[in-house]
């Protein structure tokens, strides 16, 4: 016959896979969210996923409040405590190396149309797009072999030689004569 302290801790150590399972769920329903910029996605965050996330957070937490005097209570708490951290960290991080990590996976995928670029100024692709119509963002890969787009007079000399007038509003280096540059309702292509 077990004790009451066996018994206790017994059923303590079942929840401690609790927070392993909300940090798996917090991460692969936060990424696609945190990664896609279009309109149809926020809608759907901001009426479905956020509210599901704070449902899920209340029942924890009364969940918790039930079990207040067992050694339950701790793997609860902690669980809602990664929860809302990995949830908060994938919105706030994902986006900032998101780009990074597309140009890795791309770059290893297509060298050689890198190398078909190399020696001029032009827009690879179109990387990225988001916004309504009349309030629309363009990101594309561009190729500029003197790698100044990141200097004062570098974005209005590379335009000249592609043959837009667009203004570039932001320009990111991903590698020596690489960049992503975002465009504000003005197509490059």
């Amino acid at each position: 016959m077990t004790s009451f302290a066996q018994a206790t801790e017994k059923e303590a150590q079942t929840l401690r896979w609790l927070p392993f399972v909300a940090a798996i769920a917090a991460v692969a329903t936060a990424t696609p969210f945190a990664w896609d910029k279009s309109l149809g996605t926020f809608l759907f965050l901001i009426s479905l996923y956020l509210p599901a996330v704070a449902l899920v957070c209340v029942g924890l937490c009364v969940w918790a409040g039930v079990e207040r005097k067992s050694p339950r209570a701790r793997w609860i708490v902690i669980s809602l405590v990664v929860m809302l951290t990995l949830i908060g960290g994938t919105f706030w991080a994902l986006p900032r190396v998101k780009d990074e990590l597309r140009f890795l996976a791309w770059s290893y995928a297509h060298n050689d149309a890198q190398r078909g670029f190399a020696d001029k100024d032009s827009v690879m692709l179109a990387w990225e797009s988001w916004g309504m119509a009349g309030m629309e963002n363009n990101a594309y890969l561009v190729s500029n072999p003197s790698d100044n787009l990141a200097h004062d007079g570098g974005t209005s000399e590379w335009l000249r030689h592609v043959g837009s007038s667009c203004e570039i509003v932001a320009s990111k280096r991903m590698r020596r004569g690489i960049y992503v540059v975002t465009t504000y309702n003005c197509p490059l292509q």
